[in-house]
């Protein structure tokens, strides 16, 4: 113990479909916006991290600032958690995505301070405001921070313990694709900014000197400037690694760049390949992918030795209630690992939450319920609630156990025997919160 002022921060868990915390035995894929935040935090404050997921959150201990950050519906918990602390007057700061995208004043309903943007720049100059008895409402990122320049995580705040199988890195920050229904081209502008490789390698290092080879890009599109994707995959193969990430399909044209990337340590890619339905996909600024497509590109990456994982969306203007067994039948055919779908949710601050919600198609304005799996809109092509029981119903069939292991046999065969145990694991794990009705991915 110090006598530095003492500061939690908070990464809260996401909520399940009766909108209750979900707990994990380990945090499988973790992020880095908290070692992050703990390597720019002042050395005058002593910092604390906490992520809900895993851990119990401290509420009866002594702390002079709470900081609360979080992605989708984990909005809603942060908003719950910081209740507790205020009403034990507690100051407490909210920042993230979700609470930059949404309606301010519903944050501010629950904090007393609203962080906004990346927070690399801010956090420092609030924690800084709050030791001089200056804090103010509102912290705004004035200018993008530079990732050519960022401090090295703070690893060790990460509880290795705690950790799964993967430890986080970022070679890239944003993504200049422009779909309509994406947070992420929303919150970074289509901005695309990319970390010199030799920071890149130095974070490498610094994750694997906390038990594990096994890295998770968390970048939302590691493929995007070829130059730059070759040169960082030249410079990782020496540094002996697994590593996932997700990625634009285009990858899947250029064999050159994925034979570099499985010699650089790559086993897994996610694709966001959204849907079947060609009408559908152009519908949300996807026209640069071609359905018709799809089955050769994954074959180019399998025979390259690197597994898919499928990202798509149910519900899209054009999917009729026949789309629930085209996604089964696309998704079995091509033997995808670990397939992931979402219901489209309009999140708030994307051009689709804008446009549904002046065409009147929002039903239901309760965020914690905006967690992929309910629809909280009236569809296109059908009901609300045949979405929701199709998409439902559709899991459960992908992830039937024969299901399972006619799906697992499109892992490549020499993947490695621990990367294809994980891969299995995900299944079972996915498997389980199917039938909780939580939906994968999300923790």
């Amino acid at each position: 113990m110090t006598n530095k002022p003492r500061i939690l921060l908070v990464a809260p868990t996401a909520l399940d479909y009766h909108n209750r915390p979900i707990k994990t035995r380990k945090l499988y894929l973790p992020g880095l916006t908290m070692p992050m935040l703990a390597a720019v935090t002042p050395p005058e404050v002593e910092l604390v991290c906490c992520s809900e997921t895993i851990q119990d959150i401290p509420y009866e201990e002594h702390w002079d600032l709470v900081g609360i950050t979080g992605m989708g519906s984990g909005l809603v918990r942060a908003w719950e958690i910081a209740d507790v602390f205020r009403a034990k007057g507690i100051p407490v700061a909210i920042g993230g995505i979700a609470a930059s995208l949404c309606d301010h004043e519903m944050t501010y309903a629950h904090a007393d301070v609203l962080i906004t943007g990346e927070a690399e720049q801010v956090w420092p100059e609030m924690i800084r405001d709050f030791l001089a008895g200056k804090l103010k409402k509102r912290y705004v990122m004035q200018h993008r921070p530079d990732i050519k320049t960022l401090p090295l995580p703070s690893y060790q705040s990460m509880h290795p313990n705690e950790l799964g199988l993967w430890r986080p890195v970022q070679a890239t920050r944003g993504c200049p694709f422009p779909c309509e229904f994406c947070s992420i081209q929303s919150y970074f502008e289509r901005s695309y900014r990319k970390r010199p490789v030799d920071q890149v390698i130095r974070d490498v290092r610094a994750a694997k000197k906390t038990g594990s080879r096994y890295i998770a890009f968390i970048d939302d599109n590691i493929g995007v400037d070829w130059k730059y994707f070759e040169e960082l995959m030249t410079a990782l193969i020496p540094e002996d690694i697994i590593w996932i990430s997700q990625c634009s399909i285009h990858i899947a044209e250029k064999p050159r760049m994925l034979g570099l990337a499985y010699k650089s340590g790559c086993r897994l890619l996610s694709f966001g390949i959204e849907s079947v339905n060609q009408t559908s996909v152009d519908t949300v600024g996807k026209t640069f992918n071609h359905t018709s497509q799809y089955d050769e590109l994954l074959r180019n990456v399998r025979e390259q030795s690197i597994a898919v994982s499928s990202e798509m969306i149910l519900g899209l203007d054009d999917d009729q209630e026949d789309v629930f067994d085209a996604t089964y039948e696309f998704l079995m055919r091509n033997k995808i690992p670990v397939p992931r779908l979402y219901i489209l949710t309009p999140v708030p601050g994307t051009k689709m939450y804008e446009d549904f919600d002046n065409a009147g198609r929002i039903f239901n304005y309760n965020y914690g319920d905006y967690n992929g799996g309910k629809a909280v809109f009236t569809p296109g092509r059908m009901s609300a609630e045949t979405l929701q029981e199709g998409y439902w119903d559709l899991y459960s069939r992908l992830f039937t156990i024969p299901a399972i292991y006619k799906r697992v046999k499109g892992i490549p065969a020499s993947t490695e025997f621990k990367m294809k145990t994980f891969l299995l694991g995900v299944n079972m794990h996915y498997r389980k919160h199917i039938s909780q009705r939580i939906t994968p991915g999300i923790v």
